[in-house]
């Protein structure tokens, strides 16, 4: 096998795993916010942000140990730079989201699975390639 082939089939797993992590995100998320509602009864105002950093942090951690096995890299730099990413995330989500509700027929739900999935393909998996990859020192090794 080609070692073009050979990358190339590496990133498509790296990408496949960042995809079955961030649908494990997305799973924890929803069902802590559900349980905070319905459950312990808080306000879905309240529990919004809670679940979401929940999702976030199995995000991060499911990019740093699954999707790109980047452990030995230094955490502090890593978070950093997750967190811009993920910072700019948002702010594609919610463009994308307003044009495809505003500009399209398409069903709010609809669109924000399908805007979050284009912002997840164009813009977080390339930029976590960024904030994941190895130093020089460990792409020796």
């Amino acid at each position: 096998m080609s070692k073009h082939v050979h990358l190339l089939k590496a990133h498509m797993l790296r990408f496949l795993r960042g995809a079955g992590v961030g649908a494990a995100a997305s799973a924890v998320d929803f069902a802590f916010l559900f349980l905070l509602v319905n459950g312990l009864h808080v306000p879905p105002t309240a529990a919004n942000v809670p679940a979401l950093l929940l999702g976030l942090c199995v995000q991060f951690i499911g990019a740093r140990y699954v999707v790109f096995r980047a452990s030995q890299s230094t955490l502090k730099k890593q978070l950093a730079g997750f967190l811009v990413t993920e910072l700019g995330s948002l702010l594609l989500n919610a463009l994308v989201f307003h044009v495809l509700v505003t500009l399209t027929p398409m069903p709010y739900l609809l669109a924000r699975v399908l805007g979050s999935f284009l912002v997840f393909v164009v813009f977080s998996f390339p930029m976590w390639n960024f904030v994941f990859r190895p130093t020089p020192q460990q792409s020796r090794q």
